[in-house]
């Protein structure tokens, strides 16, 4: 009874070495990789907007930079001004997977204005909480945490969740990004130029009787343009019939009506 106990034993032991070896073996991949990524010196680098990625305005800017080499996505950088803080997400790619997450909080200084008073200075920060996540085909394998989390600032905890939406995002518009370059501008409808539609970016903002309307977040799959509210399910789809420097011509997909549209300089 003895001997098979420590056998049991040795048998996990040695398991657990394994398992050991096995993660040490690819977070040493995943930082190879990752240096790589960073020696690329010809990226194609793509944004998005606030209102591309975000659902609602931060207190202070916010951008996201996508960077590519060889037509796939290698990194993310986002980063949004909170009221207090710059949260700074940084997503490394590698053959369409995620493979490691830098986040980190930091807070804004304080500088003396001319009257005398104490106030945020948005362009100076420094690190107070960072924490750094290591993945292997979608799952985490590693987390390290450095600091103290600034007050009010809720820690995002489903990293690969977002930083898949964000991919997809950003996918989105690289791909397709002749197709959102002719239809960026004014478009007005030729039945009734009282209403009109603006691409800016990849959202649509709709004018009815010359009022604004309503925007929609948009994406294109096989020259299908796909048209949707924030936090909706409803989607909208029009077949991109035609698109050149003069005339859109969309095609609903559920009601096969043709809307026609001409570009306003």
């Amino acid at each position: 009874m003895r001997k098979k106990l420590l056998t049991t034993f040795l048998i996990l032991c040695l398991a657990n070495v394994s398992f050991g070896q096995d993660k040490e073996d690819i977070l040493i991949d995943i930082k190879d990789q990752m240096e790589v990524i960073d020696s690329y010196t010809e990226f194609d680098t793509f944004f998005l907007d606030p209102e591309e990625f975000l659902d609602k305005m931060p207190d202070n800017a916010a951008e996201l930079n996508g960077y590519y080499e060889h037509e796939r996505l290698k990194k993310i950088i986002r980063k949004v001004g909170t009221r207090s803080a710059d949260v700074l997400t940084t997503f490394y790619f590698w053959n369409d997977q995620l493979i490691y997450v830098s986040y980190k909080q930091k807070p804004y200084l304080k500088a003396t204005n001319a009257s005398g008073q104490k106030v945020m200075d948005y362009s100076r920060t420094f690190t107070k909480y960072e924490s750094k996540h290591y993945f292997n085909k979608g799952e985490e394998i590693d987390t390290k945490k450095i600091g103290t989390a600034v007050p009010g600032i809720l820690l995002k905890e489903d990293f690969l969740s977002y930083a898949n939406k964000m991919k997809a995002l950003l996918d989105n518009k690289f791909y397709n990004r002749d197709v959102y370059e002719a239809l960026q501008g004014r478009w007005l409808f030729i039945q009734n130029t009282d209403d009109y539609i603006i691409f800016e970016g990849t959202i649509r903002f709709n004018f009815y009787n010359g009022k604004f309307a309503n925007r929609l977040k948009t994406r294109i799959d096989e020259g299908v343009l796909e048209c949707f509210f924030p936090m909706d399910d409803r989607i909208y789809r029009y077949k991109i019939e035609n698109v050149d420097n003069n005339v859109l011509t969309l095609i609903d997909l559920f009601s096969k009506e043709e809307f026609v549209y001409a570009k306003v300089e």
